[in-house]
């Protein structure tokens, strides 16, 4: 398999993925600000994704307090990192595999 890159293209990666360092660094240094409510995390990221990568076990949740129905706090940089990743992979076998 031969993946075709145009420059812009392999910036943008490099920008995404450096997006996504920032968000794991922020996460290390001040977790509270990493943290996103249901409600955001579906605004952000559609509620279908997030409850498919929930399905497939690509993300998790925690819940503030003790009951059941406390609310679910998802972590931003997870979030992102498994959102980028679907990009990229759509990308590169969506459109650029050449044989």
């Amino acid at each position: 398999m031969h993946i075709t890159l145009e420059k812009y293209e392999f910036k943008n990666i490099i920008m995404e993925m450096s997006e996504i360092g920032a968000a794991n660094y922020a996460k290390t240094v001040t977790p509270i600000i990493d943290l996103l409510s249901e409600r955001q995390a579906f605004m952000l990221f559609e509620r279908k994704n997030v409850r498919r990568w929930l399905k497939e076990g690509s993300i998790d949740f925690q819940r503030v307090g003790p009951n059941k129905n406390s609310i679910k706090m998802y972590s931003y940089s997870q979030l992102l990192t498994v959102s980028k990743a679907e990009e990229l992979i759509k990308f590169i076998y969506g459109k650029r595999i050449k044989k």
